[in-house]
């Protein structure tokens, strides 16, 4: 029966949000004030099992321990020993550093599957493919 409740009261939560959600009613103001109340870190217990509750002193305590626990306890970086390693030569730096020809990147393109994910910009390699007499310049 508790489940059925849950569910029931749920549904109807749902159902008067998409109602009166998102119309800056007082409906609306209510439900955002909550979220906020619910979200705001009013008092916070310090690593000396002390419970802090004033503003700025619940920040900085909230930073220190953050900070505290995502420290590196490494003192330096570690060594990285090249034995043996290939290393790049003067004459592959060279072929590195010279630019991207505009059929390189055609081919590339052109060997990307249409329908992966849109870039940054949100266009698709097949925008690309279909207008490349456009775009390539």
């Amino acid at each position: 029966m508790h489940l059925f409740n849950q569910k029931y009261w749920g549904k109807q939560s749902r159902k008067d949000w998409l109602v009166n959600g998102d119309r800056h009613s007082p409906f609306f103001h209510q439900n955002m004030k909550a979220g906020k109340a619910r979200s705001t870190i009013v008092k916070i217990q310090g690593s000396s099992g002390v419970w802090v509750d004033e503003v700025s002193l619940v920040e900085s305590v909230f930073v220190n321990e953050f900070s505290s626990r995502f420290t590196s306890t490494q003192a330096s970086r570690p060594t990285v020993h090249l034995d043996g390693a290939s290393l790049v030569t003067h004459a592959e730096n060279a072929q590195l550093l010279q630019p991207v020809l505009d059929s390189e990147i055609k081919d590339a393109l052109f060997q990307m599957d249409k329908f992966k994910a849109p870039g940054p910009d949100g266009f698709g390699a097949a925008f690309f493919q279909n207008h490349w007499q456009i775009v390539k310049d």
